[in-house]
């Protein structure tokens, strides 16, 4: 992921006070890290994730699944 995605992905959850965004040891670093905040909101989310996950994997089934993660893999490295 590029720095600017990286950056526009972050910005809402340190916002949301989610994630605390510091400088690292030079200007070009950045230390990223969960608050207390952010560690409760991903407890929360981590189970419903997982329950989409098994959704998606039922209702297509492990071969068709596996054909989706390919594909979309394939548009990422053909996107870059």
């Amino acid at each position: 992921m590029d720095r600017t995605t990286l950056t526009r992905n972050l910005d809402p959850l340190a916002k949301c006070g989610w994630v605390r965004i510091e400088e690292g040891e030079d200007r070009r670093t950045r230390l990223i890290s969960l608050t207390p905040a952010g560690e409760q909101v991903l407890t929360q989310a981590l189970p419903l994730w997982k329950q989409a996950q098994a959704h998606l994997l039922h209702g297509l089934g492990q071969v068709h699944a596996k054909a989706l993660l390919t594909e979309l893999a394939n548009v990422v490295a053909v996107s870059r």
